[in-house]
This record gives structure tokens, sequence and C-alpha cells, in this order.
């Protein structure tokens, strides 16, 4: 039987490992205190827009970090 050849680049598999995960969760987390705090500072509604985009980043690679710690 002919052994089955993985079409997944090193990047994509890469991307499934949680430590990775929780590494980006920390950093758009990061990130999206400093656009928090630079929106605050001049109320600028794209800082907010970006606060938002990152903080929502963040809790997405949370949740997949959890989900592949705990189930895989």
């Amino acid at each position: 039987m002919a052994r089955r050849i993985s079409r997944r680049s090193h990047e994509q598999a890469l991307m499934q490992n949680w430590g990775i995960r929780v590494g980006l969760a920390l950093a758009f987390l990061l990130l999206a205190y400093g656009f928090a705090s630079l929106a605050i500072d001049s109320g600028n509604f794209l800082e907010y827009a970006a606060t938002i985009a990152s903080l929502w980043y963040a809790v997405y690679n949370g949740i997949r970090a959890f989900r592949l710690a705990v189930f895989s």
C-alpha cells in the first residue's frame, strides 16, 4: 500500500502547535493593549477598530490553543 503524501506545508503544521498559538494570543493581546492606549489618548476611531480586531484575534488564538492542548 502506498504511503500517503502530506500536502500541508511546514508553516501549516507549525500553526497546529498549541505553544505557537499561545504566543500569538499573547502578542496580539499586547498589540491590543497598545492600540487601546493610543485610542484613548487620541480618540481615533481607526485605532479603536484596530484594538477590537487585535483583541478578537487574541481571543481566537487563545481558544484554539486551549482546544489543541486539551483535545490533541
